[in-house]
């Protein structure tokens, strides 16, 4: 297993997994988000698994099975889409308990709703529990984009040599102009790390604080 949710991919979620949340907010139901997101890593870990079984494939033998390394490829893709999106669920999660945590209310907006917003925060602005992981969520970010609007990123046909990578480039805009960034990532450590429950665990802090105002609810190339 590669994010740590807490399950495996195909058990079935148990509330234990996390944390009371308000299930009536004025921004929606907590607890079912926060049960959405353990889904989408449950999703984002099968197909980190099936790349894993199509970067096997390719290294086999001399020529690869038909679709082997495009699937490779497209099951990174989708991953990181799951990850992207779990995270940017989190984040406004997160942004909104504390918004009730300082005013007592929730917030009319949600101002911070996804990684790119965490991002251009002033750092004395952003919350803490962000900041911890500014620059892993600096790389799913750019990564995610990249895959979604950079029009040179399927120019790359890169596989890696030693284990499964996530290779991606990045074009600000689209702009030819402009410098391209290359990505080459590893699965694990680098994404796992940001989703273990021992990282989780900051907002059990916001979600304390709204429990008590609710008395009673409970050909290629090689990447080395």
């Amino acid at each position: 297993m590669y994010i740590d949710n807490g399950k495996q991919p195909d058990e079935p979620y148990n509330s234990a997994l996390g944390f009371w949340l308000p299930p009536d907010s004025s921004c929606g139901n907590f607890q079912l988000k926060y049960m959405k997101i353990i889904q989408r890593l449950d999703e984002a870990n099968r197909k980190i698994t099936e790349s894993h079984q199509f970067w096997n494939l390719c290294h086999e033998g001399v020529m690869f099975p038909i679709g082997a390394f495009e699937r490779h490829l497209f099951s990174n893709e989708e991953a990181i889409y799951m990850l992207r999106k779990a995270a940017d669920e989190l984040v406004s999660l997160v942004w909104c308990l504390s918004k009730y945590e300082q005013n007592g209310q929730y917030p009319s907006k949600i101002k911070i709703d996804c990684l790119g917003a965490v991002i251009a925060q002033a750092k004395d602005e952003r919350l803490k529990v962000f900041s911890d992981h500014l620059e892993l969520m600096g790389i799913l970010n750019d990564i995610a984009n990249a895959f979604k609007h950079s029009f040179i990123n399927s120019d790359h046909t890169l596989l890696g040599a030693e284990e499964p990578r996530i290779h991606a480039l990045g074009l600000a805009h689209n702009k030819l102009n402009s410098e391209p960034q290359f990505y080459d990532e590893r699965w694990s450590p680098s994404f796992g790390q940001f989703w273990g429950r021992n990282k989780v665990e900051p907002t059990v802090t916001h979600a304390a604080s709204v429990a008590a105002a609710y008395p009673g609810r409970g050909r290629l190339k090689y990447a080395s």
